[in-house]
């Protein structure tokens, strides 16, 4: 299945009239186990993402004549995905409301945990301030980089980005250097165990980068989707 086949099968979803229709397509895009997050609330399982979806459903496709739509913008790699979705009346293209979702798949294609976020964010200086922290590095000498990157990640971490996966400390700072200097371009917000942020480089490249933290803000997970985010006005 292509990214954009996916997308609009995500996006059918919460648009979805008949409730049956609505039950199995929950179980054929998410694992049964599969999650979803919110700004304040998690889903896990078949019967909770039904739940999600049909009180979607009844307060804005039934209830106030909206749809969802996709903003036909998907960036993925290596078994995750990011994208926008619009909020417009049902008759007309007018954007009353913009989110953005990261989701990771299993090897199947299948939605294991999905991130939605509200476009745009609140405002956060504490996690503003940490997402430039993060940035500040990216591009910085070699050994700098080693011993932040020991510091911010766990042994086992992983980053994935355009050049593929890097596993551990050491392969992992050698991709933020090799990287170069990226500037925060917005609001940075979080949920849950996510960190999410974009960013911009001297050169006028943009996208973002998706963190997953345990419990002690260590990184366990760094995703960078270089052109996420961008959606018509």
């Amino acid at each position: 299945m292509s990214a954009n086949e996916l997308l609009d099968r995500y996006v059918a979803v919460w648009n979805e009239p008949d409730a049956a229709a609505r039950r199995a397509a929950v179980a054929e895009l998410w694992t049964p186990e599969g999650l979803h997050f919110t700004q304040t609330r998690r889903f896990q399982g078949t019967e909770d993402l039904v739940a999600r979806v049909t009180e979607a459903y009844d307060q804005f496709v039934g209830g106030q004549k909206l749809r969802f739509r996709s903003a036909g913008n998907p960036v993925g790699h290596q078994g995750a995905l990011t994208f926008n979705w619009l909020m417009s009346p049902a008759d007309a293209d007018t954007v009353l409301a913009v989110g953005f979702d990261v989701v990771l798949l299993d090897d199947a294609g299948r939605i294991v945990r999905d991130y939605q976020f509200n476009e745009p964010p609140m405002a956060s200086p504490e996690l503003d301030e940490q997402a430039e922290r993060y940035l500040a590095s990216d591009g910085a000498g070699i050994e700098q980089l080693r011993k932040e990157t020991a510091d911010r990640y766990l042994p086992d971490a992983r980053l994935v980005d355009d050049n593929g996966v890097h596993d551990g400390v050491d392969a992992i700072a050698a991709a933020l250097a090799a990287g170069g200097a990226r500037a925060r371009a917005g609001t940075a917000s979080a949920q849950h165990d996510a960190l999410r942020y974009p960013w911009r480089t001297e050169s006028g490249v943009t996208g973002v980068d998706f963190l997953l933290r345990d419990e002690r803000g260590l990184i366990r997970e760094h995703r960078r989707f270089t052109g996420a985010g961008q959606y018509p006005a």
